[in-house]
């Protein structure tokens, strides 16, 4: 694809999907932000670019309305809370094939999967699992689709410093996800956005990338560097996996589900690059390092200090 393009954004009002919107529209793109409830942000609208589609990953006829007229699509939906008949598989394999086979029928070949690092169709955890097996099922329904996997992400108002910040101010020790020895390579949510970008306009490309950030830590020299950054002490302690798992069990339960079963599958296996698979590098994106961003958080949270 060359030039401005329509591009559809399934989960366009999320964490990544939102960046995605953003990245898009500064390359001169349509956006059509597609969700179940779809907002208007007068920013967006201000651009006279994007536009907003009401769609249900189980009503194809809402599917195929947000991917009429379309030239790309990008599936960035996700499922972290299990309810009813909204189980991971109906959402990351089901709904995903459902999705890429409609963009097959409607004649779109450049269409973006987000899936994760660590995603296997064999995993014990049937998050993983399902993320796994969706890659299968949307390149089955779409060949020419491209998967990303990024690993955990970083970036303002994300769940990932938000919530160590949050327990390192809160509790006089932090827990850790087990020993804390779980490797970590953050990437950078908009470098995950401007490769989805490159990838929606690129005549070639591989069928999946693994998109990481420059650092790579355990998760408890992330602790003790986010709190450092915050201005924080903090005193990590070793907790269990058996026991987070049954914390987790109770915590979705709760509203906003502060724990998952499936964060505590994803902090029992290393989170980063296989070296197996193209990553930011062959996009030729220099990734952020997730240490770096918080030099650079902690330095602007100093100047506003002083104004």
């Amino acid at each position: 694809m060359q030039g401005c393009k329509l591009i559809t954004v399934f989960g366009g009002t999320g964490f990544l999907g939102s960046r995605v919107v953003r990245h898009l529209l500064r390359d001169g793109h349509r956006v059509r932000i597609a969700a179940r409830h779809p907002t208007s942000d007068p920013e967006l609208s201000d651009s006279g670019r994007a536009e907003t589609a009401r769609a249900d990953l189980f009503k194809p006829k809402t599917l195929s309305a947000a991917l009429n007229g379309a030239d790309g699509v990008v599936n960035a939906t996700s499922l972290y809370v299990e309810k009813g008949d909204l189980t991971y598989h109906a959402v990351h394999v089901d709904a995903a094939a459902r999705l890429a086979t409609l963009a097959n029928r409607a004649g779109i070949r450049s269409f973006v999967q987000l899936s994760g690092i660590g995603s296997d169709p064999d995993a014990e955890n049937s998050y993983i699992r399902a993320r796994g097996r969706g890659e299968t099922a949307v390149q089955a329904a779409l060949p020419s689709a491209t998967v990303i996997r990024p690993a955990v992400m970083f970036g303002d108002s994300d769940a990932l410093l938000g919530t160590i910040q949050a327990v390192a101010r809160s509790l006089p020790v932090y827990p850790l996800f087990g020993a804390g020895g779980t490797l970590l390579q953050p990437a950078w949510a908009q470098d995950v956005a401007r490769a989805i970008g490159k990838l929606l306009v690129s005549d070639s490309g591989a069928p999946c990338y693994e998109l990481v950030g420059a650092d790579t830590l355990t998760y408890c020299e992330l602790v003790e560097e986010v709190a450092r950054a915050s201005g924080l002490r903090t005193h990590p302690i070793p907790v269990p996996f058996p026991i987070w798992k049954r914390l987790a069990t109770i915590a979705e339960r709760l509203p906003g589900a502060p724990l998952t079963r499936a964060q505590v599958a994803l902090m029992q296996i290393d989170n980063v690059a296989s070296g197996a698979l193209p990553g930011l590098a062959d996009l030729s994106i220099t990734p952020k390092g997730i240490i770096g961003y918080l030099h650079e958080r902690q330095e602007s949270n100093c100047q506003t200090s002083k104004r």
